[in-house]
């Protein structure tokens, strides 16, 4: 056995007092198997670490330390520890970690197959990860490796948070003899990477970025190499995840950022701090129960999702009116969120124009939307109120967190002016309809567009609706599929000859929003001057095959690289590729593997059987 290698063992084989029943997984640092604690009589998963990982007995009395300090964790968010293989002999055929074994998936394979829908999801998810480390940090121990391969979701929608007994062990290798760090370094806090002391902060900034990944579909850093990704973490070099998702909101937004300061000082000063707040967001959503709302959306995603959203509207409804008298930026925070939801919501538009109609001063009424107006918030209050299609709002976002962390929060009763336009088209757009976003599936839309350097002044509503778009050049748009409709800012579908169509450019962003109901998933870009005169591509991403295992023979199955579970449907995800059919690997483990290879095409609803016996 090399060094370098990872130990494969067969079916069957024993690692003490475990019969090692299939594999599982398999990562850069280990393989995870299911196997059967024999004196105990029930299933566990044994992690089998890199031998480089337990070459030196230096390296493997403190995997011995820190596994005895992570085993004495009893949390219903953390991982179990069993048992660990002996720190002293060296004859060990193997190094290895037991625990508790989790029927399910890991965030990462979760979130792939099925991506977050509502930001509130991920505020659960966050608020059930931010639980486990404050009981971690309450017994010295730092995860240091926080990230959705990390976070397993069980069957039932139970939140475990795993690895804490490889982390440290790891940190010393994770930079190889070129430099490359083995893993992802999305997740580093900028401390980390220059090698400053780190310390529960580090936990809390690793969270705030798995929180923007879950919410926003993407990573908040990213590069062309480790290298330009850890650059860019330094930096504090992102987009706002507001601009990226709408539906996040301030509450929710300002959390998010506050976790990812580049300063640790500036970041929550500890876990507890963070899942207080993320408890304060989900009260404010009508959550009482995150546990069980977890339950209920990993249980059936698609049906907890056509219910939570009425739901969910009706209540930041409610609460938003509650709010009018005694905090209007929240009260409008909460409208922004429904708008995000149901753009012709009927309650939240007639509370606006009741807002303008009881206005005795021009000043009081926006508070703290400042910083709302300068980073995305209210842009959905904003579209939805407008009277003419050319009317929209510029809301960069800063290029630093540093920046957003020190803008000041104003006073409830500081930004009236900016929200009077608004109100006034409202007073006057009493017959107004508001068009649909893009499609019957009438999720938030999320805009690709980036800040470049800062943050641009706010644009006045008014001045927009008055006055009619100056052109400034026009850019062609080339759609695929070809058959797909587009629409400009919320106008009327239509379609491009050949999936080719040159859009005019205003003083200000157009949003292109783009369909194929036939096929795939809806998807919008927004076009500013530096698109004028290029060719931008849109293309949609398919929608997922439904792959369902069936096998009254196996004990484990597993589609393509990652856990499915045996009678439940799989989604498949086929991505922005202009490929019509995806093959997959079917692997069902019993008292054999079978191994299936299954073409499929978007949409498509199969059933697979095993040929076990």
């Amino acid at each position: 056995m090399t060094s370098s290698a990872v130990p494969l063992f067969d079916v069957g084989t024993e690692l003490g007092k475990y019969q090692l029943l299939g594999r599982v997984g398999q990562g850069g640092m280990s393989v995870v198997y299911r196997a059967l604690d024999q004196s105990l009589g029930r299933d566990v998963a044994i992690k089998v670490l890199h031998s480089h990982l337990a070459e030196s007995q230096e390296a493997r009395d403190r995997f011995a330390r820190e596994a005895r300090a992570v085993a004495k964790l009893r949390h219903p968010n953390i991982l179990e520890i069993y048992d660990y293989s002996g720190a002293h002999d060296a004859r060990v055929e193997a190094s290895y970690i037991v625990t508790e074994f989790i029927d399910g998936q890991t965030l990462k394979q979760a979130i792939t197959a099925q991506p977050l829908e509502f930001p509130e999801i991920a505020a659960l998810i966050g608020l059930e990860i931010a639980s486990a480390l404050e009981h971690a940090h309450d017994a010295k121990i730092l995860h240091r490796d926080i990230k959705p391969e990390n976070v397993m979701i069980r069957r039932d929608g139970a939140v475990k948070l795993m690895d804490f007994g490889i982390s440290h062990m790891v940190d010393l290798e994770r930079l190889t003899v070129t430099g490359q760090l083995l893993g992802s370094p999305a997740y580093m806090a900028p401390e980390h990477v220059d090698g400053k002391p780190i310390d529960f902060r580090t936990d809390v900034f690793a969270l705030g970025t798995v929180m923007y990944q879950l919410t926003t579909g993407q990573l908040p850093f990213s590069g062309k190499n480790a290298h330009e990704v850890l650059k860019r973490i330094v930096e504090g070099r992102c987009t706002d995840p507001r601009q990226l998702n709408p539906a996040i909101g301030n509450q929710l937004g300002r959390i998010i950022m506050r976790a990812m300061a580049t300063k640790p000082e500036d970041r929550f000063q500890s876990v507890a701090e963070m899942r207080a707040a993320l408890t304060a967001y989900a009260t404010d959503s009508g959550i009482e129960h995150p546990s069980t709302e977890l339950g209920a959306y990993f249980a059936n995603p698609a049906v907890f999702n056509a219910g939570f959203r009425p739901r969910l509207a009706a209540h930041l409804a409610k609460h938003g009116k509650a709010l009018l008298a005694s905090n209007q930026a929240a009260a409008l925070d909460a409208f922004d969120r429904v708008l995000a939801l149901e753009p012709q919501n009927a309650d939240v538009l007639a509370a606006l124009r009741q807002m303008r109609r009881r206005r005795t001063t021009r000043n009081g009424v926006l508070a703290g939307m400042g910083i709302a107006a300068a980073v995305g918030g209210t842009v959905l209050v904003h579209q939805a109120l407008q009277t003419q299609p050319g009317a929209t709002a510029s809301v960069d976002a800063p290029a630093n967190i540093d920046a957003f962390a020190s803008l000041p929060r104003p006073a409830p009763d500081a930004a009236t002016d900016a929200m009077i336009p608004l109100l006034d088209a409202a007073e006057d757009a009493d017959a107004a309809t508001v068009p649909r976003s893009n499609s019957a599936d009438a999720r938030p839309q999320r805009l690709d567009a980036a800040p470049t350097d800062g943050r641009r002044p706010v644009r006045d509503a008014r001045r927009d609706i008055d006055a009619p778009p100056r052109p400034i050049g026009a850019a062609t748009i080339s759609l695929s599929p070809p058959t797909s409709e587009f629409s400009i800012d919320n106008g009327p579908w239509q379609t491009a000859a050949g999936g080719r169509q040159k859009i005019t450019l205003s003083d200000g962003p157009v949003r292109i929003a783009v369909r194929n109901d036939a096929c795939c998933e809806a998807k919008s870009r927004v076009l500013t001057e530096a698109d004028a005169d290029t060719i931008v591509p849109i293309a949609l991403a398919f929608l997922p095959a439904q792959l369902t295992p069936k096998c009254s023979k196996a004990s484990s199955v597993r589609i393509d690289d990652r856990m499915a579970t045996l009678g439940q449907p799989s989604l498949v995800p086929f991505g922005e590729t202009t490929k019509t059919t995806r093959q997959v690997t079917v692997e069902f483990v019993g008292d054999g593997i079978d191994r299936q290879v299954v073409t499929l095409r978007p949409a498509d609803n199969r059933e697979v059987q095993c040929a076990l016996h």
